[in-house]
């Protein structure tokens, strides 16, 4: 009788510990993957746009909450690298992300994340509110 409460007892204490238990985990985030930026939409005193060659930038969100990214520009005629790193990313709740920019200097933002479907979202840093600046992101 002990050996079966011991086999019941083991049974339920491996069944209730769970790989999910851990509340960072975002393996089912809409947002994980490798996202390019496609546009930068801004009415304020930034002008920034983006070239053929920036459209090779881009974030990949990994599970583990780092994120690879990279910035490309145009030096001397050839599209190259220019900065490339790994960060953090978070999802703060109610669409709000805060993730690291790879591109002219913008770096660490939070803000609201809409997703226009599967493979493209826009985000809308809350610093660069001011400047009604958006950045779209398409999955490739």
């Amino acid at each position: 009788m002990k050996k079966i409460f011991l086999l019941f007892f083991s049974f339920a204490l491996l069944t209730s510990c769970t790989s999910d238990d851990d509340a960072g985990n975002t393996g089912d985030d809409q947002i994980l993957g490798k996202w390019f930026v496609t546009e930068i939409n801004n009415s304020g005193s930034l002008n920034l746009s983006v070239s053929e060659c920036n459209k090779q930038s881009f974030i990949d969100f990994k599970v583990d909450s780092n994120a690879d990214s990279a910035f490309y520009t145009e030096n001397g005629g050839e599209c190259t690298l220019e900065d490339s790193d790994t960060s953090a990313w978070s999802n703060e709740g109610n669409s709000r992300y805060k993730f690291n920019i790879p591109f002219e200097g913008i770096g660490s933002q939070s803000g609201r994340v809409e997703f226009d479907s599967s493979s493209s979202f826009t985000f809308f840093p809350d610093i660069l509110a001011g400047q009604n600046t958006n950045i779209i992101f398409e999955k490739r």
